[in-house]
């Protein structure tokens, strides 16, 4: 397992078979020392984004390694821990900044057997208009997979150029949402559409927009309308 991990880490094209491997692999989970529940309960922290998650390890002397007194290592197998703990945010390998699986990611993982891959891009000044390039399906996909994602208030589809002259625009979907959730939004978009990707011939980039502050001016354009709304227009 640590070899396909290390794979994955120097190739990024090696994740979705990584996390394929990791279902039916064993990993390494925290639980503590005294439980009288009956039950099986898994130590949580809170990630420095504000969420909490759940850790778990690809290794035993990973998982040594951020233990504490006050905890015990069980093993157990990938597939067993995601599907016993939907609805939560596990961490891999904590300690090494591993990756962050969030609810819909893991659903996807188990149901299908797929994770999207994103690449962070430095932000880029595009122009911007409404969409006309974007296939039917995909505004309506973007506003189905939203519906239960309480931290993104609005979603736009937009035709994106790096230049007034440039003939071939590219999508651009532009988020509006809490920013200590950006990346579980971003991901749970691009799982929605990369599971589609054979549809779709042109390049997707996604950005996020703080939900706090005014809407930069080129979404304020009146021609320019989300394709979703949390909140019906007053």
């Amino acid at each position: 397992m640590e070899a396909w991990l290390e794979r994955s880490r120097t190739n990024p094209a090696e994740e979705p078979a990584f996390f394929r491997r990791l279902l039916d692999a064993l990993v390494y989970v925290h639980v503590p020392v005294s439980d009288d529940s009956g039950r099986t309960r898994l130590v949580q922290f809170r990630h420095p984004d504000g969420f909490d998650a759940i850790p778990f390890f690809t290794g035993w002397e990973k998982a040594r390694f951020a233990s504490s007194s006050a905890v015990k290592i069980v093993q157990v197998r990938g597939r067993d821990l995601l599907a016993g703990t939907k609805g939560a945010t596990l961490m891999m390998n904590p300690n090494d900044g591993g990756a962050v699986l969030y609810p819909e990611e893991i659903a996807s993982l188990l149901d299908t057997g797929f994770v999207a891959r994103i690449e962070k891009t430095p932000h880029a000044q595009v122009h911007v208009r409404p969409a006309q390039s974007a296939p039917a399906w995909l505004g309506q996909l973007i506003s189905e997979c939203l519906q239960d994602a309480s931290f993104v208030t609005a979603a736009y589809l937009l035709d994106a150029f790096t230049s007034p002259t440039e003939d071939q625009p590219g999508l651009l979907i532009w988020l509006v949402a809490d920013l200590a959730f950006a990346e579980r939004a971003a991901r749970l978009v691009s799982t929605a559409i990369q599971s589609r990707g054979a549809e779709l011939d042109v390049v997707v980039d996604l950005a996020v927009h703080d939900a706090r502050q005014p809407l930069p001016e080129h979404l304020a354009d009146p021609k320019i309308r989300p394709i979703f709304s949390r909140y019906s227009p007053t």
